[in-house]
């Protein structure tokens, strides 16, 4: 793996899980759902990584974004920064 990949998919696990705790505090049940949807594989990808695993990644990510338009957890513009922990 790319170690400037590593950077960024650690993020966006860190984000998630801070995303996690406000919709369980939110009792928005469905979306966290869909969160652990989108987040449960990259672990696995993480650690058996090869090169495709970034557009899984990506494909899981946009489809979680796409229907929860709007959420200020904006996950692909981690992957899409050069600096990923600005602003965050």
């Amino acid at each position: 793996m790319d170690p400037q990949l590593e950077r960024p998919l650690l993020l966006i696990l860190h984000r998630g899980w801070v995303e996690a705790r406000l919709l369980a505090l939110g009792q928005k049940h469905q979306q966290l759902f869909e969160l652990a949807d989108a987040m449960e594989q990259l672990p696995w990808l993480v650690n058996n990584w090869k090169d495709e695993h970034l557009e899984a990644i990506r494909g899981n990510l946009k489809t979680y974004e796409d229907k929860y338009l709007g959420s200020r957890f904006d996950y692909l513009r981690y992957l899409d920064s050069d600096s990923p922990f600005s602003g965050s």
